[in-house]
């Protein structure tokens, strides 16, 4: 199966990406510390395959000397690296990021959920897609060469991919918006009215979970979704954190880095997929487990 639900399928799916690139591998995460990975770009390397590296150069929360760290380590697997460019990094009233979670080789493509690090593939509720289609692949390649060389990405990669920013905001609250019940499992979802207001407007048929530590401003925008009928439930941090991004609904879902904020959907670099047929029933029920287990 090409989706993944972590922390269940483990680092796997992303090895076997790096794995299978014979020519040229491309990176874009927030950031990558995962011994495994970086063992395995060590060895593809080797191998004679191109590989490069974008990373989030001012990650929230991270020192700068961890950040150093991070590049010295992936410089160290003999692949090339890029920090992210200039407008997906947070300076002065600005506020962005490369938060992007993804690899693809020529033939072969990763989008999801996880970052490059120990505890998203163990500890974490991620989903991730591994696809061979090639208009993907070719779409999130393009996206990768746009970033490298500080170019906006190509037009059409909007419609293949849930693009940020620019259309990302559309699909997702099409999602949304969808006939029927919808279920959301996000880390953060807000505030930001597009979003808020469409689970809003789902009254009853929409069921939302989040971190049981979500912040002051979160935990204001599970007031005003209950407010209007909306199920929220607060999943416990430990064993599993919700790191993940996924709405489903009846037809089709969303999976990818994005989170329901405005700085994800209109400022950072942040690719997602939109799904559909098997993998709908998949993601409910993983989502209806993760219902009854959150309070």
């Amino acid at each position: 199966m090409p989706l993944f639900i972590e922390p269940d399928a483990g680092v796997s799916p992303i090895l076997q990406v790096i794995q299978s690139a014979r020519h040229e591998l491309n990176v874009g995460v927030y950031y990558m510390t995962d011994r495994p990975i970086l063992r395995a770009i060590q060895a593809a390397k080797a191998r004679g395959v191109d590989v490069r590296v974008i990373i989030e150069g001012k990650p929230y929360g991270m020192q700068s000397w961890q950040v150093k760290k991070e590049e010295r380590e992936i410089e160290a697997t003999g692949a090339q690296l890029h920090l992210a460019p200039y407008r997906f990094t947070s300076h002065g009233n600005q506020w962005s990021f490369y938060h992007a979670k993804y690899l693809a080789s020529n033939h072969e493509a990763e989008i999801g959920n996880p970052n490059f690090s120990w505890s998203d593939f163990h500890d974490a509720r991620n989903y991730l897609y591994v696809t061979k289609n090639p208009e993907v692949v070719k779409a999130v390649n393009a996206v990768f060469n746009a970033d490298w060389n500080n170019r906006r990405a190509p037009a059409w990669t909007h419609k293949v991919l849930v693009l940020s920013p620019g259309t990302s905001v559309h699909q997702i609250v099409q999602v949304i918006d969808q006939p029927g019940p919808i279920d959301i499992e996000d880390e953060e979802i807000g505030p930001y009215a597009p979003t808020l207001d469409a689970i809003a407007a789902k009254g009853k048929l929409a069921r939302v979970i989040m971190p049981a530590n979500i912040n002051a401003q979160d935990q204001k925008d599970a007031r005003f979704l209950e407010a209007h009928g909306v199920q929220v439930r607060l999943l416990p941090v430990k064993p599993i954190y919700v790191h993940s991004k996924l709405v489903v609904g009846k037809s089709i879902a969303y999976i990818g880095s994005e989170n329901l904020t405005r700085t994800s959907l209109e400022g950072n670099r942040e690719i997602g997929l939109l799904l559909n047929g098997r993998d709908i029933a998949k993601l409910k029920a993983q989502f209806n487990k993760d219902w009854r287990a959150a309070q």
